[in-house]
């Protein structure tokens, strides 16, 4: 049973990414950070409170809002040259501009992409409606996006 062509680079590409190890820019890798403790935090209160919280991008103090601040020079979107990564491709998602996240209490979510850049750098956050959390980041010297 033959593997499919774009499966195939894939995997060429996730063993290219292990063996070129590259660190993300420290930009990027504080916005990394960010969105990872933003989720915690959002998961964690929708299920304690039992309430769903919304994360938001910029500063929002509201009940149930959770705002996410990026670090100085990183952009919200994806930059124009980088293509979108092979999980997207069929989801007919277009344009860059950050829409809110809802948490839910029971570890669901309103399924939604963020993308962020800096330079040629970029991660995307990918967030399923069962709440799994995909954070991929594209690596410009290899013309791919790999798990970050």
């Amino acid at each position: 049973m033959g593997a499919s062509s774009p499966m195939l680079r894939q995997r060429a590409l996730a063993l290219a990414a292990a063996l070129l190890p590259a660190p993300l820019s420290p930009p990027l890798r504080a916005a990394r950070t960010e969105l990872r403790r933003a989720l915690r935090l959002a998961f964690s209160l929708a299920s304690a409170h039992r309430r769903p919280v919304v994360l938001e991008t910029g500063r929002r103090h509201a009940e149930g809002q959770l705002g996410l601040s990026l670090p100085p020079g990183v952009l919200w979107g994806c930059p124009p040259a980088t293509p979108l990564p092979p999980s997207l491709c069929d989801t007919g998602w277009g344009d860059g501009f950050p829409r809110p996240i809802t948490v839910m209490p029971r570890r669901g979510a309103v399924a939604n992409v963020w993308f962020l850049h800096h330079g040629r750098e970029a991660l995307c956050l990918h967030l399923r409606l069962s709440g799994a959390v995909e954070l991929l980041r594209f690596r410009p010297r290899l013309g791919a996006w790999t798990p970050c």
